[in-house]
């Protein structure tokens, strides 16, 4: 089995309009058939965030890393034993 991935455009009558060069790489001579596998990507401006998620955080780039570097400098172990 081959794996040839390429947008084609669908005619309002239907048929399938391959690329020139998928059409040579399937190696169609005449009527000849092939099984094909089509991907419908049904696009939209929310698809996207709804696969993704959104980002509840509110605050910039500079007060999250501060954060984070804030609580690299602790030492988990120590603050445990109050020494």
């Amino acid at each position: 089995m081959k794996t040839i991935s390429c947008t084609a455009e669908l005619t309002p009558d239907g048929q399938l309009i391959l690329p020139p060069e998928v059409v040579k790489e399937l190696n169609v001579k005449g009527k000849a058939s092939r099984r094909i596998i089509i991907f419908h990507e049904k696009k939209s401006k929310r698809s996207l965030s709804e696969f993704c998620g959104k980002w509840q955080d509110q605050r910039d780039a500079d007060e999250i890393i501060a954060e984070i570097y804030a609580h690299r400098k602790k030492n988990l172990r120590s603050d445990r034993f109050n020494l």
